[in-house]
């Protein structure tokens, strides 16, 4: 089957799917999306950690960590099973998951894995080696053991001997021949770690969130940016829960996240994740990197319809897998689908319709997107 749509600019574009004959869905048809940073181990389980009192990293992790250990293997794997699959359905086919080294038996490490190959078939999954609480914390062993059989080498410094971390973890990256993505920075601009770890680093890194630049004086802001677009390596931003996390509990509240702008001029290579659904490190979200996008662009005010690239071709360079995988937008244009948000039209994953929905939007007996398709154009 042939499915006709009109592209991110609106230019017509023709995708094939399973089936026969031709459909016109006067609809945009963009490259699937990816998301570059996830927790799904720990996705929808606010109802079993309570609410994030101070709205901060500290008490999350540790509302998290009571609660981690006490999940089995299988119980962690069907979390993230399900939690990537509410994410397909909004046209993710791409997902990088960080998963905890600390961990009891390497139970998250072990239950990605495994939902990886499960999943297979329909996303591709990416499993990071993250110590939620530290390394040296933790056990040195247990990350070295799940550094082994994870894709990536994750690392989060500022929760203990910053530069015994940052030496750790690119000496185990060289060793293994794997690429870094690296919690890092993700603060109010009291740490400066990405700098050491860009100097130490002899494979790839990927800085993720990396909020700190929001605050840093402009001076070290240029120079640090000036460092990572010449080691070529990538920023990866997740507003909602950066947004959610930082700025402190009084006024005025920095916005806290990375400076997407600044970046994106500057030819660094910026990509989005959701990073957390409905969890202590964030109480919202629903597994959509539009909404990720969406929230992303109100923050940085700026509307470039290019920003689709976040999630989308910018993302794909990070995860070094070809997109051959579509999204379907319940939209006739890119402005609709990022002002409505509405649940995708379908999700095509290598030709074949892996995802569909059959909604019908009625106000009365009117459609209401073809009353806002009025308005746009009028």
């Amino acid at each position: 089957m042939i499915l006709k749509g009109r592209n991110r600019v609106g230019e017509p574009i023709e995708i094939e799917a399973e089936g026969d004959g031709a459909l016109n869905l006067e609809r945009v048809i963009l490259p699937a999306f990816y998301d570059m940073h996830s927790h799904l181990e720990n996705a929808y389980s606010l109802n079993l950690t309570g609410y994030n009192n101070s709205s901060s990293l500290h008490e999350a992790v540790e509302r998290w960590a009571k609660v981690r250990d006490s999940l089995t293997l299988e119980e962690l794997k069907l979390r993230i099973e399900r939690s990537a699959l509410i994410e397909l359905f909004y046209g993710t086919t791409h997902i990088r998951v960080h998963a905890d080294t600390c961990s009891k038996g390497l139970k998250s490490v072990k239950a990605a894995i495994l939902a990886k190959e499960e999943l297979s078939p329909y996303i591709d999954v990416q499993v990071v080696a993250f110590p939620e609480q530290g390394i040296f914390n933790c056990s040195k062993e247990s990350f070295l053991e799940g550094s082994k059989i994870s894709d990536l080498i994750g690392g989060k410094p500022e929760v203990e001997s910053a530069e015994e971390h940052i030496k750790f973890i690119t000496e185990i990256a060289e060793k293994l021949g794997k690429n870094l993505d690296v919690h890092v920075d993700q603060g109010d601009g009291s740490t400066k770690f990405s700098e050491m770890l860009l100097d130490l680093a002899k494979t790839h890194v990927a800085l993720s969130h990396l909020t700190a630049l929001h605050f840093y004086p402009e001076e070290y802001a240029r120079l640090l940016v000036h460092k990572i677009k010449e080691k070529g390596s990538s920023v990866i931003s997740s507003p909602l829960t950066a947004f959610y996390l930082n700025g402190g509990n009084s006024y005025p509240m920095p916005r806290g996240i990375t400076r997407i702008n600044y970046l994106l001029s500057a030819g660094v290579n910026v990509s989005l994740g959701h990073d957390d659904v409905i969890n202590p490190f964030y109480p919202s979200g629903s597994g959509d990197m539009l909404h990720v996008l969406w929230m992303a662009m109100n923050i940085e005010r700026n509307f470039d319809l290019s920003w689709v690239n976040l999630i989308t071709e910018n993302a794909e360079k990070e995860f070094g897998v070809k997109n051959v995988d579509y999204v379907v937008l319940e939209a006739k244009s890119v402005v609709e689908g990022l002002s409505t948000l509405l649940p995708r039209w379908g999700v095509i994953r290598k030709g074949k319709i892996v995802a569909k929905n059959s909604m019908e939007p009625k106000v009365l007996d009117l459609n209401p997107m073809e009353i806002l398709r009025t308005m746009l154009n009028e």
